[in-house]
């Protein structure tokens, strides 16, 4: 059986690294905060206080409200606040206390006032363009979806959208999560639940009515227009507001009929082929979902024309490892809500190795079209398939 005594113990024959420093005691709980901060601010890690710097186990004593003071001390000291989990832990026969830190999604944080990076066995102090760095990805969505709403309830989510997500990830991604949990325990495994309240992201992904927390700020305006420039002459309009998984198969359907296709006979059977591939047009809505922006009152756009297919979101490039030019090449997967991206993930509709704008690219060339186009201006990215101008487009009411 998995015992967290035996992985520390483990850890602690190999010295103090990035992830896990030692302290001889709580007499230290400065430097030990200071730690938990560029740990929170790195990868995450691990905290001990009873081991010297040699990594020799001493034992600390540990009072009945050693383990409260600790997570008070770290909640006070650090901003925004961090939450570990602070446990006592026997190793070799002695009394330590284990301290966890995660990868925070709301870094850069501060320990009494500063900002600290793991860098190796040492915390270093964040210099000002590595802090801007942090705080512009999180002021530009970077972990809004962690965030709690505190005027949320377990009474705002739609319990059917969970399960219908839980037998969906089991069957496509073997999830093999009990079906019959109870939605808080779903929530929580999926981290949409914290121990202080319900996630953006779980009003998001499974809300009754996400527009009571987010008007404005998550609908999909659809608009299929019969000229490339101008919003007069429109075949049809739709807007959709409901969370954002059902929002995302609704604008699938709406963007395929208004695409042509083709039925051709092959064999005994028909086979039906689009003027794009379905894989493409599902990324592409995915992308514009998991990687907008939620917290600007902008909606996203998906915008149907004779010469091209626009989609529209407001986003954030987290240069200089993201640019439009290095989506076209093998780059790193970053979005901007990773637990959005984690429940599309489970769905089968999202792949975590930042090749998704490569699909786009290679299976439209593949089906014999042009090569898309990304933009990103303002705060605005737009990913631009081109069609061939369409004769005899009718109008049709979906």
């Amino acid at each position: 059986m998995y015992r967290i005594e035996d992985k520390i113990l483990d850890l602690i024959t190999s010295g103090e690294s990035e992830t896990i420093e030692f302290k001889k005691s709580t007499s230290l709980i400065r430097e030990g905060i200071e730690s938990v901060c560029a740990f929170a601010n790195h990868r995450g890690g691990y905290l001990i206080f009873g081991i010297n710097d040699n990594g020799k186990i001493i034992g600390q004593q540990v009072a009945d409200d050693t383990i409260r003071n600790i997570a008070n001390a770290v909640k006070l000291n650090t901003d925004p606040k961090l939450y570990p989990s602070v446990e006592k832990i026997k190793l070799e026969e002695k009394t330590c206390i284990l301290v966890i830190i995660e990868e925070s999604p709301l870094k850069p944080h501060l320990a009494y006032g500063r900002a600290y990076l793991r860098s190796g066995s040492t915390n270093q102090r964040l210099d000002r363009e590595q802090y801007e760095y942090m705080l512009q990805k999180r002021f530009n969505g970077y972990g809004f979806d962690y965030q709690v709403q505190p005027d949320a309830s377990l009474n705002d989510i739609d319990s059917d959208s969970v399960y219908e997500f839980l037998e969906i990830a089991n069957s496509v991604r073997n999830l093999n999560e009990n079906l019959l949990l109870p939605v808080n325990m779903v929530l929580q495994k999926l981290d949409l639940l914290t121990d202080q309240g319900i996630t953006n992201a779980a009003l998001l992904l499974f809300g009754k009515k996400p527009a009571k927390f987010f008007l404005n700020h998550y609908e999909i305006k659809c608009g299929w227009f019969a000229e490339d420039a101008g919003y007069d002459d429109i075949y049809n309009e739709k807007e959709y507001n409901q969370n954002i998984v059902q929002n995302f198969h609704s604008v699938l359907a709406f963007l395929l009929g208004a695409i042509e296709k083709r039925s051709v006979k092959k064999n005994i059977r028909r086979e039906e082929n689009w003027e794009f591939p379905v894989s493409v047009l599902r990324e592409a809505i995915v992308n514009m979902i998991v990687h907008r922006d939620y917290r600007q009152n902008i909606k996203t756009t998906l915008e149907i024309r004779p010469f091209a297919i626009s989609f529209i979101n407001p986003a954030q490039l987290f240069g200089p490892s993201i640019t439009t030019e290095l989506l076209k090449q093998l780059h790193p997967s970053r979005p901007g809500n990773k637990l959005i991206a984690k429940t599309f993930y489970l769905l089968g509709l999202f792949e975590n190795w930042g090749g998704g704008t490569l699909k786009i690219i290679s299976e439209t060339i593949n089906a014999g079209k042009s090569e898309p186009d990304f933009y990103f201006e303002n705060g605005m990215f737009r990913l631009v398939l081109k069609r061939k101008k369409l004769v005899n487009n009718k109008k049709r009411e979906l």
